[in-house]
């Protein structure tokens, strides 16, 4: 069992910030828990001597302010699945890409701000906040900044990932995946969104991370499916999802 020196559930984004910018411990935030522990507990990750729980923050928030849904760093995925707009957004894309995430008890676990972070290649609730043109909302313990979700850069241990925002709009959606078996994580996988003036398509599964379609494709060529493979599907999914949004 990981076994941690230091633990702190600061009451502010400031106070937490300035717990991970200290340079005498190596600490890391805390918010569901679902990757971190189980990195922790497996000896995947050494390098930490401490976590920064985000719970007493109160960054779980939704809500809608104006044209824009704030969704808080610290709302979990099933959080989002039950909320009645963000739940239904563009035809309820963030609900049905999250149950491929993994199964309930992931989901009331994970959050969004770990999603964000994390950025894994097979995230389709990734792809779909691209495809939502998401922006991140990040706090330096003083004030905050707003970047698109697809120039995202993860934040040094001297800010925090405290919201997603995401436009309020009329739009539709579709979703396209190819994997081993119903259940399991993509191998690739497209998220598409369409609207008045709106088309946009996210993939997962060629790349390091989820990217928007139309852009450079880096896929991994590993025992899931050869980069040629995954080339090949991402047009594909990518063709089924536009499909789906536009009927």
């Amino acid at each position: 069992m990981a076994i941690l020196a230091e633990y702190y559930k600061p009451t502010s984004v400031a106070e937490a910030v300035a717990l991970l910018r200290r340079t005498d411990a190596r600490l890391r935030p805390l918010a569901g828990g679902s990757q971190l522990v189980g990195d922790l507990e497996t000896r995947a990750v050494t390098d930490v001597d401490g976590v920064v729980d985000l719970a007493g923050l109160g960054l779980n928030r939704i809500v809608q302010i104006g044209e824009t849904l704030q969704i808080g760093a610290t709302a979990t995925l099933s959080d989002v699945s039950r909320h009645p707009l963000a739940g239904e957004v563009a035809g309820g894309i963030l609900r049905r890409t999250a149950q491929y995430e993994g199964p309930v008890n992931l989901r009331n676990a994970a959050t969004v701000g770990g999603v964000v972070a994390s950025a894994e290649m097979d995230s389709e609730f990734y792809a779909a906040l691209l495809a939502l043109d998401a922006s991140v909302v990040v706090s330096d313990g003083e004030k905050e900044s707003v970047t698109p979700l697809d120039a995202f850069v993860i934040p040094s241990s001297h800010h925090l990932i405290t919201a997603v925002t995401i436009p309020v709009r009329a739009l539709r959606s579709g979703h396209a995946r190819i994997a081993r078996t119903p259940s399991d994580r993509c191998i690739v996988a497209a998220v598409a969104v369409v609207g008045d003036a709106v088309m946009r398509v996210a993939l997962c599964g060629v790349g390091q991370q989820p990217v928007l379609a139309g852009g450079r494709l880096t896929p991994p060529d590993n025992w899931k499916g050869s980069a040629e493979y995954r080339r090949a599907m991402a047009e594909i999914v990518r063709q089924r999802a536009l499909a789906e949004a536009e009927q």
